[in-house]
């Protein structure tokens, strides 16, 4: 059986779900070059269909109604929404956000139910069955599934955590008109036990806050969790009065109402922000998301006596919340998708509608997510051909993670590296990363002037070897292979993780075992072995606002328009003349 989904709303996206198994999966962004794409994902849809040789027996849509069904019929209403989040265009006066406040709160926790899922099935499919017969009209024949928002969210997590029976617990801004769930997974069966209207969303208060420090909301909110660690401690009683969850009452709830993410952006930046500094009010609005989430998982795990939690959504990007989810005492094993965010929809309503008709779902936890794109050497060497030609000189290597580590530990520079399938969500994992020594305080700077060009509060990420792993943090409990979550480094190995840790002496680590990528731990070995180190320091392969990197002919434009002297590509050292 396989199931191919899709999701044709913001950072839209496609993947195969063939028995159980996750065969491919990439988000739009990667082709069009542009971050968080709108609108139907007919190359990502047309790579994910060639992974199962055409065969393709299901459709599986993400969203059922509310603004996916809007992005649907007027993709061009999403993207100029998106544009305003960017400060892309001129944000409306205080009484144009007021009127479209007034809408906002009619629609946005979609009453009644049964309108928006009626409505939008029957439009989804229509439109979703048109758009199919442009890549295939075998595939717009075959029966499509539409999949409501934070099912979707809670099938990635519980179908790749390998857990049997799980407490699975979504967390976002708004999806079909809810904010979050609480679900049972026992045996492949999902029940849901609870859900969070989408008028009081921790997810939508945090990205306003964001908002609020004049960054961007639905991008941003990493910084706003980076700034938070600049601050000494501080409370702000007010964002109690935004949104809080209370356990009597088993929800959110607000005392202000419904605001939209710019509305309520405007009122913390004037009642909130104006009275404290920008580092005191992301500490108190971070500590504040952690206290939330901290009360919604005790009680749940109390009510339910279930100790495996799995988790998606885009509030769980999130790390250090997730840090606090994984230490507490309730907590016996924690799994967040790799794909946190609404760009994972994808797997998730595949993977939903795969058990739905098949009846089986995997009992190991997922070890790896590249499911993107890979490229044979025979296709670099064409691609350089092209390409390269005055600016850059290559040539074949016949050992690329020992040059690697030749480049990185002997000279201390900084490499882009290009290998494999490409990861499937926001973290490089090894195959699409720009790497450099983890011990050299000057790196981050080097960083940031050569490629990354980040504000001076954001932290570069590390890829460390499991066994090393062990002995460098202090709060170790298990392999994390996907950087959702932080670890505490101890202080006797700080210098040694300084360029690849934040202010407060946490790093968000890609810990690998060697057999989930064999050629990159291969290659921080090889590091080890030359400076005792087991670790690297591994950022995203992409320039600052651009998705990741997809193809060879990406990675070499990226090195042209970049400080960076040298990528190795597959079996190709490719460097800079001049």
């Amino acid at each position: 059986m396989a199931v191919l989904g899709i999701n044709d709303s913001h950072d839209s996206g496609s993947s195969m779900v063939y028995n159980g198994e996750i065969l491919a999966a990439v988000n739009e962004e990667r082709f069009t070059k542009k971050k968080n794409d709108v609108g139907f994902p007919f190359n990502s849809i047309r790579y994910s269909v060639g992974s199962t040789g055409d065969e393709v027996d299901a459709v599986a849509l993400a969203w059922i109604g509310g603004n996916a069904l809007v992005s649907r019929v007027l993709p061009s209403w999403d993207r100029k929404r998106r544009s305003l989040w960017r400060r892309e265009l001129p944000k409306p006066s205080r009484p144009s956000l007021h009127l479209g406040n007034f809408i906002y709160r009619v629609v946005q926790n979609q009453n009644p139910k049964f309108f928006w899922k009626a409505a939008g099935n029957a439009i989804d499919k229509n439109i979703t069955k048109k758009r199919l017969a442009h890549v295939d009209k075998s595939i717009a024949r075959k029966s499509i599934y539409v999949v409501e928002h934070h099912m979707a969210h809670a099938a990635s997590a519980y179908y790749t955590s390998g857990f049997k029976e799980a407490l699975i617990i979504t967390l976002d801004g708004a999806g079909d008109g809810l904010s979050g769930t609480v679900s049972i997974g026992d045996n492949g069966e999902i029940k849901r036990l609870t859900s969070f209207k989408a008028s009081t969303s921790l997810g939508i208060m945090y990205g306003a806050a964001t908002m609020a420090c004049d960054m961007r909301f639905n991008e941003d909110e990493g910084k706003l969790m980076s700034l938070a660690a600049y601050s000494y401690p501080s409370s702000i009683e007010a964002l109690g009065d935004l949104c809080i969850y209370d356990p009597k009452k088993k929800t959110f709830t607000s005392k202000k109402g419904t605001r939209s993410e710019m509305l309520l952006a405007e009122y913390m930046k004037d009642h909130i922000l104006s009275k404290t500094d920008r580092e005191s009010f992301a500490y108190a609005v971070q500590k504040h998301a952690e206290r939330q989430v901290y009360n919604l998982v005790k009680q749940w795990v109390a009510e339910t006596g279930i100790h495996d939690i799995a988790a998606a959504g885009g509030f769980f990007s999130n790390v250090i919340v997730n840090r606090m989810v994984e230490h507490m005492p309730e907590v016996r094993n924690f799994f967040v998708f790799p794909h946190m965010g609404d760009g994972g929809l994808s797997v998730g309503s595949a993977a939903f509608i795969d058990f739905l008709l098949n009846g089986k779902s995997e009992r190991k936890q997922i070890d790896n997510a590249y499911f993107g794109p890979g490229y044979e050497n025979g296709q670099i060497l064409a691609a350089l051909k092209k390409s390269a030609k005055k600016k850059l000189e290559y040539s074949e290597i016949a050992d690329p993670s020992g040059s690697a580590a030749d480049i990185i530990a002997d000279n201390g520079e900084v490499l882009l590296w290009f290998q494999g399938r490409m990861e499937y969500g926001p973290r490089a994992l090894g195959n699409r990363s720009v790497l450099t020594m983890p011990n050299n305080d000057e790196s981050r700077g080097i960083l940031n002037l050569v490629i990354k060009h980040r504000p001076y509060y954001q932290p570069f990420a590390s890829s460390i070897l499991e066994e090393d792993a062990k002995k460098m943090f202090e709060d170790y409990k298990y392999p994390n292979r996907f950087m959702t979550t932080a670890n505490n480094i101890k202080k006797e190995y700080q210098k040694d993780l300084v360029a690849a840790s934040h202010i407060d002496h946490t790093t968000r680590p890609q810990v690998l075992s060697g057999n989930e990528n064999q050629l990159y731990t291969d290659l921080i070995k090889r590091v080890r072995k030359k400076t005792g180190i087991g670790a690297i320091v591994n950022t995203s392969f992409n320039l600052h606002r651009r998705p990741i990197v997809l193809d060879p002919e990406d990675a070499i434009w990226t090195l042209k328009n970049t400080g960076a002297r040298k990528l190795i590509m597959g079996n190709y050292l490719i460097e800079k003349k001049d």
